[in-house]
């Protein structure tokens, strides 16, 4: 067997058991919803949402692709597109920029990486980050169109409502680049009914070094009484427009009690990563392992 196949077999098995994980974190967290002691915090509002809420909107935000019109209609920028497609055979390889980032519209993790012509299974990243060579997710056009196919007949969760209903793409969009340089930084902002309350910052390469840091909407840090991952050091300095991210997560989440608004800070200004409705879909000490900041956060969700 060939170490690309190899590679197929290796990520493919990887997807199922991350699955067959989330599947049984969800089942756990509803045992646990059954008690009165289960506190009410952030994490079980989005389980009581993903039982109950079914606004359609939902739906429009969660979707890849279909975010797009949403962002445009309310002035936020997004990745520049190059294909999007229902059928992979179609994907016009010869046509491409030589960079590019492939994704699935209709799940997470499901992502290739083209570099300098040369296709990298990119799931999250978080394994390619800081690596000079990228061989090992190397992957061929053939098997890039079987990921595509793979993904298009796959349902990403039967307990996150939205992803159900999302008509499923595959879609290629320009590379993001950081402003500055260096990897991407995502700005995670968790906005209720329009106001920013806590934003994580966050990314690949901070996630190899398992750092993480909260901030309010003025870059003040928002201190947890228990840690997970190490606060960067040294400390993250504020983007000099973080005002404008700020606005742009308030602007896209306006209407919506609560949606997690995603954003970079690239070379061509603030630009929108994705929108969460179900943020790690409700699990147990979410999003941090902090009780109290857990609870305060939820607490905004009304």
């Amino acid at each position: 067997m060939s170490n690309r196949s190899k590679n197929i077999l290796e990520n493919s098995a990887r997807h199922l058991v991350a699955h067959f994980i989330s599947r049984l974190e969800w089942q756990t967290s509803l045992l646990l919803d059954l008690f009165p002691s289960t506190p009410r915090d952030f994490a079980w509002k989005v389980r009581r949402r993903m039982k109950q809420d079914r606004n359609p909107l939902f739906v429009e935000v969660q979707d890849k692709y279909g975010v797009r019109h949403f962002a445009e209609t309310r002035g936020v920028r997004t990745a520049e597109l190059f294909y999007v497609t229902e059928d992979p055979d179609t994907i016009p390889f010869d046509a491409l920029p030589k960079d590019y980032f492939l994704k699935a519209n209709h799940g997470c993790k499901w992502n290739i990486l083209c570099r300098n012509g040369e296709l990298f299974y990119y799931s999250d990243g978080e394994d390619l980050i800081g690596r000079k060579n990228f061989s090992m997710r190397k992957i061929t056009r053939e098997e890039c169109i079987r990921y595509c196919r793979q993904w298009l007949k796959t349902t990403y969760s039967r307990s996150q409502w939205a992803y159900q209903h999302i008509p499923p793409k595959i879609v290629i969009e320009e590379v993001l680049e950081q402003k500055g340089g260096g990897a991407l930084v995502d700005y995670r902002c968790f906005t209720f009914n329009g106001s920013v309350k806590a934003v994580q910052v966050s990314s690949p390469e901070l996630k190899s070094r398992n750092s993480n840091m909260f901030v309010d909407e003025n870059w003040k840090e928002l201190k947890l009484t228990v840690y997970r991952e190490s606060a960067p050091n040294p400390p993250l300095e504020r983007p000099d427009n973080f005002d404008e991210v700020i606005r742009a997560a308030e602007r896209l989440g306006a209407g919506l009690d609560f949606v997690r608004v995603d954003l970079y800070n690239t070379t061509r200004g603030v630009t929108l990563a994705e929108m969460s409705i179900y943020p790690e879909a409700g699990e147990a000490e979410s999003p941090t392992a902090c009780p109290v900041f857990n609870q305060w956060l939820g607490d905004h969700w009304r």
